[in-house]
């Protein structure tokens, strides 16, 4: 099981947000027996969130040096709250609950992703003679596809000729016009999970 992690980017708060959040970190940050001594230290935030707290009613007149002033303020807390944050993951080594006082939003770990069932291949012929476009229904779980052919009928010692390519959708060219293929696809997820489709088979124009 991975490590429980924080979030450190405050970038989707708006300003008044953001202090809240800043302010809601100090709050459980004091006194907390897990962080007896903070880095930085949370004199320096409190000083920080003041700065930025009336910067913020400064600039509510929205005048080029108050919103100046309110957004250095605010890069400037952001600094700290990283840098407090690195801290806080320093001393809690993964462990949730450790992590859940400290007033950080905890990260939501990223779910496995798996492909479903690619289906069949859809067929079509291209624009110029010699073409054949194959394609299957996307699916968010795919890193690559390999857009396989083979000339004759597929058996289990068919060596399939394959085209990489990051989309569903592929241009087969330079194929015999009149001439019967076979095509079929392979999926790769970001977890090294491997689909097939099923094979699919049409004369060339």
């Amino acid at each position: 099981m991975k490590n429980a992690k924080i979030s450190l980017s405050f970038t989707k708060f708006t300003d008044a947000a953001f202090l809240t959040q800043g302010d809601h970190i100090f709050q459980n940050m004091t006194g907390n027996v897990y962080f007896p001594d903070p880095v930085p230290t949370l004199a320096d935030i409190k000083i920080a969130i003041d700065a930025y707290s009336d910067a913020l009613t400064n600039a509510k007149g929205l005048g080029t040096v108050p919103v100046a002033i309110k957004n250095q303020t605010r890069e400037a807390l952001e600094q700290l709250l990283f840098q407090l944050g690195m801290f806080v993951m320093f001393v809690a080594n993964g462990n949730e609950t450790i992590l859940i006082t400290s007033g950080y939003t905890l990260t939501k770990p990223r779910e496995p992703s798996y492909i479903t069932s690619l289906g069949n291949v859809t067929l079509e012929n291209g624009v110029s003679s010699g073409q054949l476009i194959s394609s299957v229904k996307a699916q968010k779980a795919i890193k690559s596809y390999l857009h396989q052919i083979a000339a004759e009928l597929p058996t289990e010692n068919t060596v399939w000729q394959s085209f990489a390519c990051s989309r569903s959708k592929y241009v087969f060219t330079n194929l015999v016009p009149g001439k019967q293929y076979w095509i079929r696809l392979a999926a790769v997820a970001s977890n090294g999970q491997t689909a097939y489709s099923t094979v699919a088979s049409q004369f060339v124009q």
